[in-house]
């Protein structure tokens, strides 16, 4: 058992049984089953794909439900017609039994098993964790969406005091325009430092409860329609928020889908009690496995990779004979953990551990059993058998299958050569060429209102050069842009992209030709003469070669998927009906939307309330 100086590290431990389902690479490419077989929007073959593994996809892909149903049927049947495709792949892969492939299921079996763990840590400690009448009370709460906007201004970790304060009175200057009747929508455009929603005044759409952190919802669901929040503290910053609108929510479920989901919201507030279960129940396992530690041999591991003049070579225990690596470092019911063992485990990771002490090699060890010891128990427990897992353990498969029958189909069959780029790139010159550039000689004239420097001081100096005087001598007594005066102005050669507005003009000039005063962002004015203009050539072959091949195979890559695409349509026709699309998430009628939102008000009557907010030094999230 661990010695009690080795258990203060619980991190690597608790992130074992809570964080061990990989991410899905693609939101589409889940097989048919997702969903309840209630409305048909398009059939593949002799398969439908039904109108909730649709309307999932939808609010995937585009974050919520308010965005999903603004979504016109163009936008809609590409959707569908993307997972239809999928669908034709998964058959076809089915057709070459890519379900047995042993990669691919061995990939499949070892997705099925994280998620048996991830389901082991939902029944065995969160559902007994968290109370029923929380989850119950949250699932209500979801009942109702609101819309609003925000501003936010920013704190990062371990800002000084003196910078939150600054923030602070950031926050109290927009609070106070709002008071004095200033736009919500064109103030959150100025201020707020919420790079996402800025843009568009702030705007979050509509949401339901567990969307936002709790300092902000519980904040936001507080207020009447027209009303703007106090000043809120969150871990992003300080929040200010004005509510526009309440509406019965459009996307929550039944109580048993939406279950498993408000549980994981729910992590956050429980996350202490939830941290203690779960130690207490992997002490239970590995008591259960008998798991224990033969500490001399670890220190003997210890003192023999540390000896600095031992080289490391590409493996950790290179210098290790065969007896030492036979050494036992841990055992358990039914089998031993040895040296080699570590070493192999080492190879997976991929770099070499950085072991200090002990407890280093216990945690790998850890590492290396504790997934086992959950899954296990997960199976005993009959949890292989749970929806979730069979869902989960179908779509992983399908998703490799995909990968897999891609591969065959396309990747394989694409062959590129020095013979076939150069072809390519002969008739295809156009796509490689060089950039056309400009050299040019520029005067930089920053605008100084006090000195004079304004758009007529750069008018008179423009108008002097293009009577003739001297452009270099102009250059020396007039151009502020230091880092080009000592080579008489001159810049380049640059092409169009460079150098902002100068850059794109000068390529609408003549040789020898001289500008108007250009306006350079807020702070100057270029007066630019073209001094040489060099078109665009063909690249050398061997230059253009990496271009080439990359564009020769993206075009042999597009061929052979559409060819192949269109194969297997012959195969299993595609159906897509338009007029069940729009039925899934329909959009807004504007009289339904006016009824749910009352009109934003330009100069609320604030019911604000400034709370004295006194960061601590270091405060920021």
């Amino acid at each position: 058992m661990f010695p009690a100086s080795l258990k203060s590290n619980k991190t690597t431990v608790i992130k074992t049984i809570s964080v061990l389902v990989p991410v899905l690479l693609a939101i589409i490419i889940l097989f048919a089953g997702c969903g309840k077989k209630e409305g048909k929007i398009a059939k593949v073959g002799s398969e439908y794909i039904y109108a909730d593994e649709f309307k999932d996809a939808m609010i995937k892909l585009y974050r919520n439900v308010e965005f999903a149903s603004l979504r016109e049927l163009e936008d809609r049947r590409t959707l569908a017609r993307n997972i239809a495709d999928n669908k034709l792949k998964a058959l076809d892969a089915y057709s070459m039994g890519l379900d047995q492939d042993s990669t691919i299921v061995a990939s499949a079996e070892e997705s099925r098993k994280q998620a048996a763990i991830q389901e082991l840590y939902r029944v065995a400690i969160m559902e007994k964790v968290v109370p029923p009448e929380a989850v119950r009370e949250h699932y209500d709460k979801m009942g109702e969406e609101i819309k609003a906007r925000h501003m936010l201004f920013r704190t990062i970790p371990d800002l000084e005091e003196s910078e939150i304060e600054e923030v602070l009175a950031n926050a109290n200057k927009a609070m106070e325009a709002l008071k004095n009747g200033a736009d919500f929508d064109s103030l959150a455009r100025e201020v707020s430092e919420d790079g996402t929603t800025s843009q568009n005044g702030g705007d979050l759409g509509w949401f339901s409860w567990g969307r936002m952190v709790d300092e902000f919802q519980g904040a936001a669901f507080a207020l009447e329609i027209g009303e703007i929040s106090e000043l809120i503290k969150s871990s992003y910053g300080y929040h200010i928020i004005l509510l526009e609108g309440r509406r019965e929510s459009q996307s929550r479920k039944d109580f048993d889908e939406e279950k498993d989901n408000i549980m994981q919201t729910m992590r956050r507030t429980f996350q202490d009690e939830l941290t203690k279960a779960a130690e207490m129940y992997l002490e239970e396992i590995k008591e259960g496995k008998e798991l224990s530690y033969n500490y001399a041999n670890i220190q003997k591991i210890l003192d023999k990779v540390s000896d600095p003049s031992v080289p490391r070579n590409n493996s950790y225990f290179a210098d290790f004979a065969e007896d030492e690596k036979a050494w036992v470092v841990a055992t358990l019911v039914g089998d031993t953990i040895t040296v080699s063992d570590l070493d192999e485990q080492i190879a997976k990771i991929g770099r070499p551990p950085q072991w200090r002490d002990q407890k280093s090699i216990i945690q790998l060890v850890e590492r290396m059993v504790l997934p086992d010891f959950l899954a296990d128990h997960a199976e005993e427990l009959g949890l292989y058998k749970s929806e979730s897992v069979k869902k989960n353990y179908k779509s992983s498969l399908e998703i490799a299958m995909i990968r897999r029958v891609e591969e065959i189909k396309i990747e394989e069959k694409i062959e590129v050569n020095d013979t076939t780029m150069l072809e390519y790139y002969n008739d295809n010159l156009q796509d490689f060429m060089t950039d056309s550039t400009v050299e040019i000689q520029e005067i930089y004239v920053v605008i100084d209102e006090e000195k004079g420097k304004d758009k007529k001081y750069a008018d008179k100096i423009a108008k002097r050069a293009k009577r003739g005087e001297n452009f270099t001598s102009l250059v020396k007594k007039y151009s502020d842009r230091k880092s080009t005066t000592s080579k008489n102005g001159k810049i380049g050669p640059i092409t169009s992209r460079q150098y902002g507005a100068i850059g794109r003009h000068s390529f609408k000039m003549e040789k020898g030709e001289i500008s108007d005063p250009i306006k350079m962002g807020r702070n100057g004015y270029s007066i630019v003469k073209l001094l040489k203009k060099t078109p665009s050539v063909p690249k050398e072959f061997d230059v253009a070669k990496p271009q080439v091949e990359r564009q020769l195979r993206q075009t042999k890559e597009e061929k052979l998927r559409e060819e192949w695409m269109a194969e297997l349509e012959k195969r299993y026709p595609v159906t897509i009906y338009d007029d069940q699309l729009m039925k899934v998430l329909p959009k807004p009628e504007k009289d339904q939307e006016a009824v749910a939102e009352t009109p934003k008000p330009k100069a609320p009557e604030p019911k604000m309330k400034q709370i004295p907010i006194k960061p601590k030094k270091g405060e920021g999230n």
